[in-house]
């Protein structure tokens, strides 16, 4: 559908809507309504305090869905065993499309302010929805009058200030009935006849804001003694009365119930885990995103808004550790191997962030329930709720349970590594960051996408193995063949290349941050005529026996360069040379050395030849030292910082979306330069085939007959 031709200025109309396509309108539209809903959701005083003083809940507020889970939750745990008591789940027909769309914008206007404008031009006009054959040669056009817009970012937003009104007149006349609302999800909980009077109040009320309850979808919870006084009394209204039901992601009803719904949800994501276990084989990376990133919030949420389920994920827990786990690493991993303790731990915390869902049920109901306490007070009635005190003890809560979790991951991991080498255990710690390149989404037009070898053998390399299909012999050398023999022979150019290959990565989002024609490749750092006196001195200095001078080569003005070039990096004006350096923490050399202190040792080094030079020019120098493993020294980090903040000042995006952008794209650069290391061709063209003309120029060409 498209959007009645509003464009992003204001939303209002293009004088030439033929000027841009419908995919950029379109994605131009949804991203300043995106923009102000996430700029409005902090600043308007309507949103939060007065939705929650109503009993509702609409978009905006942090966890405000688990908070009403647990607020229903806790009423149903109070009101379960009184007489004629029960819970009703409302169903509108057909909800955001039937909204009256007047009303909406004229309680948008009153009571958002910030965001009147633009919901004003987005939805004054009909919208139009351009139905096509199948042939694309006629097209059906149809306006739409009524309801918000399926995909609108606005549209939550719009929804629950639209039906604030009704909210509000229902609270008033039924003040003994609770009324939780979610956008169309309305709830009560009430006695029998109050519950009848409020359904009854809220057909004849809804029409007028576009709300249309319908009793065969609307379902009643009781208790099981309850069940039959329920059907009876409610027999006129034809709702499906029951002991049990899903209410917003969660479960409201009997133990008995809730335990046969969780059953099937955990049979259904059992099934799932096997299947991307299957396509991990082929598709690593994917299968992982998908698991870590998808399925296993899925079962997270059930886990933070339904108590004592652990047992239930006994199946899912099976899955993941014989199915999954061995197709990640196409490996058989057994339970005395580290890699399967290390799995659960969190990225930073050199894991997969893959935990054990039998273990973890109760500490992520505890965290929900501590986070959403101020909202379930509010509902109870036994304070008010203010969203600044709602987001002050999240905060709170959240920073005092990471900080217990953190002690309590380190003690893990210590625990899991005492056992292994001194080696092994400093090359596993370095995991805690190298791991970008695990959460970052696999895409190709981002970039991000890894082979199955590139990501097995990164999986390998941080747990301090060594991939089982390595040749015995080096083809570029002859010697025999490791991972630390990769990452150090020169034979080929793969270590050059690898070189070039992060160089290139830091060109591209540098010509990014500032603009292409600011970076320039190979600079020199002693142009003719400016070499430093120290230099000169060197080069200049005759040794005792009168021999000839012989100029180093790191000493010549004419061969050293740095790497890039970027101007305007530091400062207005001025020019910045950055020198690249990859460097093997698992060498023989650097075994015995911490990880920081040998990169602190590149770039003091760089910074000993380079920076008087540089200086002297009027140009900064900033050496470039990461680690074959994605290790990343303190001068480089400053760099990325600084060119991740002049993207995001560029983007107009936040700091922490450049910041994830910038540190995916290295990693991703990083674990890609050093697969070529380990799995590149070192064979010269010279050994590849012996069927060659014996001649090199066009000279020859005259030998050469058809």
């Amino acid at each position: 559908p498209t959007m009645g031709g509003v464009s992003s200025h204001h939303g209002r109309q293009a004088a030439h809507p033929g000027q841009e396509s419908g995919r950029q309108t379109c994605w131009h539209w949804r991203d300043v309504a995106s923009s102000l809903c996430q700029n409005s959701s902090s600043r308007c005083r309507w949103q939060r305090p007065r939705s929650l003083g109503d009993r509702s809940v609409v978009l905006g507020l942090q966890a405000g869905i688990e908070g009403g889970i647990h607020a229903i939750r806790t009423l149903w745990e109070q009101c379960e065993f009184e007489e004629n008591w029960g819970f009703l789940l409302v169903d509108a027909r057909n909800a955001f499309n039937k909204l009256n769309r007047t009303v909406m914008l004229w309680t948008i206007r009153h009571e958002w302010t910030a965001g009147a404008r633009f919901a004003l031009n987005c939805y004054q006009h009909h919208l139009t929805l351009v139905i096509r054959n199948k042939s694309g040669d006629t097209a059906v056009f149809l306006l739409s009058r009524e309801g918000v817009t399926q995909g609108d970012p606005l549209a939550m937003v719009g929804y629950g200030v639209g039906v604030l009104p009704l909210i509000r007149k229902l609270k008033a006349e039924f003040p003994t009935v609770s009324q939780p609302w979610y956008a169309d999800d309305a709830g009560a909980g009430a006695k029998f006849t109050d519950i009848l009077a409020f359904f009854k109040r809220l057909k004849e009320l809804g029409p007028q804001y576009g709300y249309f309850p319908e009793a065969s979808k609307s379902i009643l919870v009781v208790r099981e003694s309850n069940l039959e006084a329920a059907e009876k009394f409610f027999s006129s209204q034809q709702f499906r009365v029951t002991t049990g039901e899903r209410y917003l992601g969660g479960y409201i009803g009997a133990r008995e119930d809730q335990d046969e719904w969780v059953d099937g949800k955990t049979t259904d994501w059992t099934k799932a885990v096997r299947e991307l276990a299957k396509v991990a084989v082929r598709y690593p990376q994917s299968a992982y995103a998908g698991l870590q990133k998808s399925l296993q919030q899925e079962w997270q949420f059930l886990q933070r808004v339904v108590p004592s389920i652990g047992e239930k994920f006994e199946g899912v827990e099976k899955a993941i550790s014989d199915d999954f786990l061995p197709a990640l690493f196409n490996d058989k991993i057994h339970e005395s191997d580290k890699r399967w303790e290390l799995a659960g731990l969190p990225v930073k915390h050199t894991g997969l962030a893959l935990p054990n869902p039998t273990t973890s049920t109760e500490s992520n109901y505890e965290a929900s329930t501590l986070v959403c306490s101020h909202i379930v007070a509010a509902f109870r009635g036994i304070e008010e709720f203010q969203s600044e005190e709602h987001e002050s003890v999240r905060r709170s809560v959240l920073k005092e349970l990471t900080k217990r979790k953190t002690t309590q991951l380190d003690e893990t991991l210590d625990s899991i590594l005492s056992g292994l080498p001194c080696d092994t255990r400093r090359t596993i710690r370095r995991g805690k960051e190298t791991g970008l390149w695990l959460t970052t989404l696999p895409s190709t037009v981002n970039g991000t996408e890894l082979s199955a070898q590139e990501f097995r053998d990164q999986l390998l390399l941080r747990y301090a193995r060594s991939p089982g299909d390595l040749p015995s012999q080096c083809d570029g050398c002859g010697q025999a063949f490791s991972v630390q023999h990769a990452m150090t022979c020169k034979k080929g150019g793969l270590v050059i290349i690898r070189h070039n290959e992060i160089g290139d990565e830091l060109a591209d989002i540098a010509s990014k941050a500032l603009t292409p024609s600011a970076v320039r490749d190979e600079p020199t750092i002693y142009p003719h005529g400016c070499a430093s006196e120290n230099v000169k001195k060197a080069q200049e200095t005759p040794s005792a026996s009168k021999s000839p001078i012989v100029r180093p080569k790191s000493l010549s003005c004419d061969e050293d360069r740095g790497d890039l070039l970027i101007q305007g990096l530091w400062a207005r004006g001025t020019d910045c040379i950055i020198d690249v350096r990859v460097t093997d923490l698992d060498c023989k050399s650097n075994r015995s050395k911490d990880p920081h202190k040998v990169l602190a040792q590149h770039e003091q080094a760089k910074k000993k030849k380079y920076l008087e030079a540089c200086t002297e020019q009027r140009r900064h120098f900033s050496p470039f030292a990461v680690s074959t493993d994605g290790v990343i020294g303190k001068e480089a980090r400053a760099l990325l910082w600084r060119l991740l903040a002049l993207l995001a000042d560029k983007w107009d995006q936040p700091y922490s979306v450049a910041c994830g952008y910038v540190n995916a794209c290295m990693s991703i650069a990083i674990a890609q330069a050093t697969h070529l290391c380990l799995r590149g061709s070192r064979v010269p063209t010279g050994k590849m085939s012996n069927r060659r003309p014996q001649w090199e120029d066009r000279a020859g060409l005259s030998l050469f007959r058809d």
